[in-house]
């Protein structure tokens, strides 16, 4: 484009200086975590404090290898940072490669320039392709703007001069010079994005749960723990080291830390291989979110379709060769909107053709494309606006082309007086289709089996995304609204039983979810553009493309790097066997909580002393359920995500606790009667708490297999090793014949728990 000696272009000295104004086009906020921020925010987390509050306290009696169980809490740190550093370089490195450039105006002369050194009052020059990235006014030229990553409205709008153009859009076709008048902050996309980021996104179930144990058990282990180290050290006459660490192993044991770690590790594992389908979690958790949806609301363009169009066929009205025709147009005309791509892609280009006396190359204004040659000039676009009220049968067949979401290009032959072109006769039609992404069609019948209910929310025509939604197997896509003609309150009531929406703006993406949600479900949204940042936010679980805004990327929980939607149930599927998976193993967890707490607090009512060190009960995790629960976490377990989490697992640790409790007790209360040492009791104590919860493992890989078997022995190997010939690392002591005889005594009640789980157990496959 010339440049017009009008415009106001700033010169070099002038930019520099708005720029050391803050006047620069430079967000204030990066959209995603410095490195220093995922490092901070997973250490200083409310279950990381606790547990070295109490290594602290474990320090102060010299007892050293009592910390052992600050190995998980390290392990547990360590695995969630590198998942969010490694999910922040891909993000990093995808803004880098789509980081834009501007031609700009400086100094009376063109020059490109990174978009970040524009400065406000810049003038800047737009053609085809280009992102416009910040908010400005056209003072030359002519452009078509698509705004969809704002507004959901994929319909090209021309923007002629004084016009205003925001952020977050995109020239289609032509060329205009825009003055900036609004740039980083007050721009428009970043006020839309400002708001994402002050919200915070929603914790998972599973974190907020072991959260919510982590923090109620906080708040009675403390006053506890000091009731029990004064018990120890003032009533039982115990020393410092010795009261201090009863104190320790009594809290440790009542925090299920190893449930934290295989969480950790399970989401990392299920991170990984939804990576290699190229899909990336942006949290830890985020997995999970999307396992539990019932309702995924998705756009059209970018998820259904991909994005481009394809020519369907052409139709001749009068056997004309319609496709020759539409080649020579094309062959002479600028191709740059998506329209001319998809026609000159299906029907190529020649170079024998006539060469053009005079072409009128598309524009927004009038819709259409028109070609003079030396004997004759053809018209190509929208119906409407080529056959106008002049060929009314001609148009209801146009019509009757589009009812199921065809686009129709009209091809006529045409009068040119030198000025204007009017249609003379019409010569047929060119019917386009929007692209269905390839496998779709698949994905919503996935999704269909599994109770998972779909809703389209698009900016564009209802009834045109209804029959797009048909073509790719949505069902009950003729199930449509018009959302510009509903209030609030009549979308927020249509919003249960409508499938598709049309002519949605952002806040009435925001009201859709919301309604869902009041309703009980549990929502998952997909996206691509600034307009759907918020609505990403608001849901239970938020997808973005890649190829769409960095906003929406970096405001999802997770990102699909190929924009590929396919991969969708591959996601749903891991995430599954992740949450089922644990749920499996939690009871393992939890059965140390339950029966730890169980102990402490009858402890603090009668004269006997806490049977367990730290290191004690570091070792009976480790066999009978960290070790247990990473294996049994990575086994293939893709039924439907249960609601009841903490009911589920809590039964199934209940009956183990139970027995270990008694047991316990039983062997603390005889053995002081029988005069045995403490640690003889705290030896028996500990091989029967470990038998029992072998017999807890046992129950929970019912019905056994060849792996489930070989873990169950391997887990009792490392045990009865560590007991009978480490014992002195773990603070064992050999038994005397009174304490063989009682150990042997209280062996066969461990198998009680067996005989209650077990027929349950194996009817239900667990």
């Amino acid at each position: 484009m010339k440049i017009d000696p009008r415009w106001p272009s700033l010169s070099s000295e002038e930019a520099h200086r708005r720029a050391a104004q803050g006047k620069a086009n430079v967000s204030p906020n990066k959209a995603s975590k410095s490195v220093g921020q995922i490092w901070l925010s997973n250490l200083f987390t409310f279950y990381n404090m606790l547990n070295i509050v109490l290594a602290a306290l474990v320090v102060t009696t010299g007892s050293y290898r009592n910390m052992l169980f600050l190995g998980i809490v390290i392990c547990n740190f360590f695995i969630g940072t590198i998942q969010e550093l490694r999910a922040k370089r891909t993000l990093d490195k995808l803004s880098v490669l789509t980081a834009p450039t501007a031609r700009v105006i400086r100094d009376g002369a063109e020059t490109v320039l990174p978009c970040e050194e524009l400065v406000l009052g810049d003038v800047i020059i737009l053609g085809a392709g280009d992102q416009i990235t910040a908010d400005g006014t056209v003072i030359g030229g002519e452009a078509t703007v698509n705004e969809s990553l704002l507004t959901g409205e994929s319909d090209p709008i021309p923007k002629p001069t004084g016009s205003k153009l925001l952020s977050g859009s995109f020239i289609v076709s032509g060329e205009c010079a825009v003055v900036l008048t609004a740039v980083g902050a007050d721009s428009y996309a970043e006020k839309l994005t400002a708001e994402a980021r002050r919200r915070p996104v929603e914790k998972s179930v599973l974190k907020n749960t072991m959260t919510k144990i982590i923090k109620g058990i906080t708040a009675i282990i403390v006053p506890m723990g000091i009731i029990t180290f004064v018990n120890h050290y003032f009533v039982h006459n115990a020393g410092y080291s010795d009261s201090m660490i009863s104190t320790v192993a009594s809290m440790v044991g009542m925090i299920p830390d190893g449930l934290y770690l295989l969480t950790s590790m399970s989401f990392a594992v299920g991170a990984l291989r939804i990576a290699q389908r190229r899909a990336l979690t942006q949290q830890l958790y985020s997995l999970e979110s999307l396992a539990r949806a019932d309702v995924l609301c998705l756009d059209k363009t970018g998820t259904i379709t991909t994005g481009r169009m394809k020519v369907k066929s052409a139709v001749s009205l009068f056997g004309d060769d319609v496709k020759e025709i539409v080649r020579e147009i094309y062959s002479n005309v600028p191709v740059d909107n998506a329209t001319a791509k998809a026609v000159s892609e299906a029907f190529g280009f020649t170079n024998s053709c006539r060469k053009a006396t005079h072409i009128l190359p598309f524009s927004s204004a009038y819709k259409y494309t028109a070609v003079s040659f030396e004997d004759e000039a053809y018209m190509i676009g929208a119906p409407e606006f080529v056959l106008g009220s002049a060929f009314p049968s001609e148009l209801a067949k146009a019509d009757e082309y589009s009812s199921d979401g065809t686009r129709v290009l009209a091809l006529c032959s045409a009068k040119f007086d030198g000025k204007l072109y009017k249609a003379e006769k019409p010569l047929g039609f060119i019917l386009i289709e929007d692209e269905i992404r390839p496998g779709a069609a698949d994905t919503f019948e996935y999704f269909r089996k599994n109770d998972v209910a779909i809703k389209v929310i698009s900016g564009d025509n209802p009834s045109a995304v209804s029959a797009i939604a048909k073509k790719a197997g949505i069902s009950g896509a003729e199930n449509f609204v018009d959302a510009s003609r509903l209030s609030d309150e009549e979308l927020s009531a249509a919003a249960l039983n409508t499938v598709v929406f049309g002519r949605v703006n952002p806040e009435q993406k925001r009201v859709i979810i919301k309604s869902l949600q009041s309703a009980g479900h549990t929502v998952g949204m997909t996206g691509d553009g600034v307009n759907d940042v918020l609505a990403l936010k608001d849901a239970d679980c938020s997808v973005a493309m890649a190829s769409g805004a960095q906003a929406a990327s970096h405001a999802a929980q997770l990102v699909l790097l190929d924009s590929d939607f396919s991969v969708m149930p591959d996601v749903v599927l891991e995430g599954r066997r992740v949450i089922n998976n644990i749920q499996r193993a939690a009871s393992l967890f939890l059965m140390k909580t339950m029966y730890s707490f169980a102990l402490a607090a009858l402890l603090l009512f009668v004269p006997l002393q806490y049977p367990f060190a730290p290191i004690h009960l570091t070792l009976i995790g480790a066999v009978a359920s960290g070790i247990p629960g990473v294996v049994l976490a990575l086994e293939p377990n893709f039924k439907r995500v249960s609601k009841n989490f903490m009911s589920s697992v809590l039964r199934r640790a209940a009956a183990g606790a139970v027995t270990i409790f008694c047991g316990v007790v039983f062997a603390m209360a005889f053995g002081k009667y029988m005069g045995i040492a403490e640690d003889e009791i705290s030896t028996i104590c500990v091989i029967f708490t470990g038998v029992s919860s072998l017999v807890t493992l046992l129950c929970s890989c019912l019905p056994l297999s060849a792996l489930k078997g070989c873990l169950v022995a391997s887990c009792a190997a490392i045990f009865f090793l560590c007991v009978f010939v480490f014992d002195k690392v773990f603070m064992l002591v050999p038994l005397g014949t009174v304490s063989v005889i009682i150990l042997f005594a209280m062996l066969p009640f461990t198998a009680i728990q067996y005989f209650i789980r077990s027929d349950s157990l194996r009817k239900k496959k667990i």
